[in-house]
């Protein structure tokens, strides 16, 4: 053979071969190759729902929202069978419908804030009286969680609590110094992280010395930016999620709740180093809907840099209206298609350690 021809050939096979690699590794690199924009928005969502069961309303908003995670309250929670059994069907829903497992949420403080009642959750955040203490809470916790079903909790909280406000009428901050109230909840959270869940510092930077219900009274305003240092402690822990509150701090933002500021959530990044996810505390509370509007909300707090949006949709509608806000947004060029590509990919990078 002739051997010009012979090198043609060669060159064509090494050209083929290197065009055939590529395509391998870009479909690699490219995890959302193949996902619509409706199923990437959905991953953002972490949603609560009506019931106890698995039902056809929940499986066809499923199907619509195709959410990121659910969380449960009472409403969805009777008895341990019935809890891991919807749980186990929302996951086959979701894996079906996406190949995604599901973030699982709840409330589990201790003490009168707790979901999973037939776990020993009786001490409140309180009465930990030291790091030993709080890291076998922690752990005991964790294992109960995650031997229902749950793989994530909203816990624990690091709000420095005033006497009288909101948060210490139930108990649900740890006493002390800022130093030790971080301390606690570093312990606590390494302890969640031993017995298998996922844990989330809240409520940054802090509902401390509100002495009224900002989810049903009205945004509070606050002058002061409240202690964080406890939070910072904290973060040492890794948890994965670190959840903002729906107050306005005047020295941040004069306008907008921290959770739907960017100048809020550009100081948690700034002030909290770590790699965690940023969630939203509730968007759907009555006053943030009476206040700016559902799409406001949900529109704002993606905009601002939030990657996991929390509608506890305690009213019919909220979960698909907060869906849709955020699909037309992004449709509208608000939000670029981008942007929440990156968030969705943080997601699943955490996602990868459910088991």
């Amino acid at each position: 053979m002739n051997r010009s021809i012979l090198v043609a050939i060669l060159a064509i096979l090494l050209f083929s071969l290197v065009l055939t690699s590529g395509c391998k590794q870009t479909q690699e690199e490219d995890p959302l190759q193949g996902w619509s924009l409706e199923e990437k928005i959905g991953q953002m969502f972490l949603i609560g729902f009506d019931g106890t069961a698995l039902t056809p309303e929940v499986e066809e908003l499923f199907n619509t929202i195709h959410p990121g995670g659910v969380i449960l309250f009472t409403r969805n929670i009777e008895d341990e069978e019935q809890t891991r059994q919807l749980i186990q069907d929302l996951q086959n829903l979701s894996q079906n419908d996406t190949g995604i497992p599901l973030f699982v949420a709840t409330d589990q403080e201790g003490g009168e804030v707790v979901r999973i009642t037939w776990l020993d959750d009786e001490v409140p955040e309180s009465k930990v009286e030291n790091t030993d203490q709080a890291y076998q809470i922690g752990l005991t916790r964790g294992q109960g969680l995650k031997g229902s079903g749950v793989n994530l909790n909203l816990a624990p909280v690091l709000d420095i609590g005033e006497e009288g406000d909101f948060l210490t009428t139930y108990d649900r901050t740890f006493q002390g110094s800022p130093e030790e109230v971080g301390q606690l909840g570093k312990s606590t959270i390494s302890g969640q992280a031993d017995g298998g869940i996922f844990s989330t510092a809240k409520h940054f930077p802090g509902y401390g010395g509100i002495d009224f219900d900002p989810e049903n009274d009205r945004v509070p305003v606050v002058s002061d930016i409240p202690e964080i240092s406890q939070f910072q402690i904290a973060s040492e822990a890794n948890p994965e999620f670190m959840m903002t509150a729906n107050v306005i701090y005047t020295q941040i933002d004069e306008d907008m709740p921290f959770t739907l500021s960017p100048k809020g959530i550009e100081f948690l990044e700034d002030q909290v180093k770590g790699d965690y996810l940023i969630i939203s505390d509730d968007l759907a509370t009555k006053t943030l809907k009476e206040e700016y509007s559902l799409q406001t909300t949900v529109t704002s707090a993606a905009k601002a840099g939030v990657d996991v949006l929390l509608i506890s949709a305690y009213q019919t509608g909220d979960s698909l209206d907060a869906f849709n806000a955020l699909s037309q947004a992004v449709k509208n060029g608000e939000i670029t298609e981008e942007e929440i590509n990156d968030r969705v990919l943080k997601i699943l990078r955490f996602k990868q350690d459910i088991s």
